[in-house]
């Protein structure tokens, strides 16, 4: 697990700036949700993390370490996108064993770590299948696992659930919260979708025109919105939602 600060970080592209000044501390094992309306900067805020952006000014640090201008091979993190980003040339199990494998990892170990992911995430069977024939939602959980394989120190998730139909949708919220609670990792998960930043989240920070508006607990932001924008975003139209701590 890692502790991260972003400090007063600014992504600048051309005249346009994408991120202002934001600054967020993620603690160990905490599941931070970054929310909001699209182009609010919450993705090239998650790349910055990632580093596949530079900030134009600020700081990243992991455990105070600052690896602003470290390259994403060496910053031993976990990425899950929304296109899941999976090799169509490879079978599920190759996909999974693809990271370690690059690690240096034996194939033993490769694997055993493979078997044990995708029996965790309830899809042992698929080992062998090609991602081509996979579902959604299946292609979700083999590209968490492929994440998950490299044994990273942080976890980013950018939009994860993007496309899958809402009964779906509603299933692995639950479990996949479930699974990053008991991995204890330290995630940042970016998503438009309210609830399930609520549902899944340990703390929410709420964007809006590349500034962050409000950092809090799902309750408290729900319960004590800091600005109108805010207040607007997250007023729910779902009723029944449960706040990560399962308290109604």
């Amino acid at each position: 697990m890692s502790r991260i600060t972003i400090d007063d970080v600014t992504k600048r592209f051309g005249d346009t700036t994408a991120v202002d000044g934001v600054s967020l501390d993620i603690d160990d094992g905490e599941i931070l949700g970054v929310v909001g309306p699209s182009g609010c900067g919450k993705t090239t805020t998650l790349r910055t993390l990632a580093g596949f952006e530079t900030p134009t000014s600020g700081r990243v640090l992991f455990d105070g370490d600052d690896v602003t201008h470290r390259p994403p091979e060496t910053r031993n993190v976990g990425l899950v996108f929304q296109s899941y980003a999976l090799f169509e040339n490879m079978t599920v199990r190759q996909n999974v064993e693809f990271g370690p494998k690059m690690q240096g990892v034996s194939g033993d170990e490769r694997r055993e770590r493979a078997t044990d992911l995708l029996s965790m995430l309830g899809i042992p069977e698929l080992a062998d299948r090609d991602p081509a024939t996979l579902s959604g939602g299946q292609r979700q959980r083999v590209g968490l696992a492929r994440a998950l394989a490299i044994e990273p120190h942080i976890l980013l998730l950018d939009e994860p659930m993007t496309g899958l139909d809402a009964k779906l949708k509603t299933r692995l919220r639950e479990e996949v919260g479930d699974l990053l609670s008991e991995l204890d990792v330290t995630a940042l998960y970016v998503t438009h979708d309210q609830v399930e930043a609520m549902e899944m989240c340990d703390s929410i920070a709420v964007m809006n025109d590349g500034q962050v508006e409000q950092v809090g607990t799902p309750r408290e932001v729900y319960e004590s919105p800091a600005s109108s924008f805010v207040s607007e975003f997250v007023s729910l139209d779902v009723p029944d939602f449960a706040f990560v701590d399962g308290a109604p």
